[in-house]
């Protein structure tokens, strides 16, 4: 038996012409494709609508939380980009993360440290560091407050970012706009 060249040989034994054009490669595909650019377009702008409408150049809290009523002020200045210690009636949050109970904290009269909050605080300081090298530290934290809490734990959060080098402490409030 000589030696043949290898060639196709699936299914040609079929005697439809159509069915041995598809399988020996005969069947060609279209040159253009049709690209649905209309669809494409109206996602396009409606992620640069989305973007636009959540882009926050003034450093405004996006985040405030629902059961947190600020007070309100007539004197204020653009906020920084700034760790938030957010602190309501049941709980007091760093960048929305649980750090200690308000209640517990204002059972007690001294004023002592937050040691979860301090040592998160010192996290991101180290964080900060690495990424800002040649830049001094800012040390400056954003205090979002419920107007009805209780000073001591006010005060108890302001000392334990003091312990962690954030001396620079700004309070976040609803502008009067007087």
């Amino acid at each position: 038996m000589p030696i043949h060249k290898p060639d196709r040989v699936l299914l040609h034994h079929v005697p439809l012409k159509f069915v041995r054009s598809k399988v020996a490669g005969g069947g060609r595909k279209g040159v253009d494709a049709a690209i649905p650019l209309v669809p494409f377009i109206d996602f396009l702008i409606t992620l640069v609508v989305f973007l636009l409408s959540s882009f926050s150049a003034s450093g405004e809290l996006l985040s405030q939380r629902p059961n947190l009523v600020m007070p309100t002020a007539a004197n204020t200045d653009e906020l920084e980009l700034a760790p938030i210690v957010a602190i309501d009636a049941r709980v007091v949050t760093l960048d929305g993360r649980r750090m200690a109970d308000t209640p517990t904290l204002a059972a007690t009269a001294g004023v002592e440290r937050i040691e979860q909050l301090v040592q998160d605080l010192e996290t991101l300081r180290r964080n900060w560091a690495i990424l800002h090298a040649r830049e001094p530290f800012p040390g400056t934290v954003v205090v979002q407050a419920d107007r009805s809490i209780d000073f001591r734990v006010v005060k108890k959060v302001m000392f334990s970012a003091a312990q962690a080098g954030y001396a620079n402490v700004s309070f976040a409030v609803n502008n009067s706009g007087e």
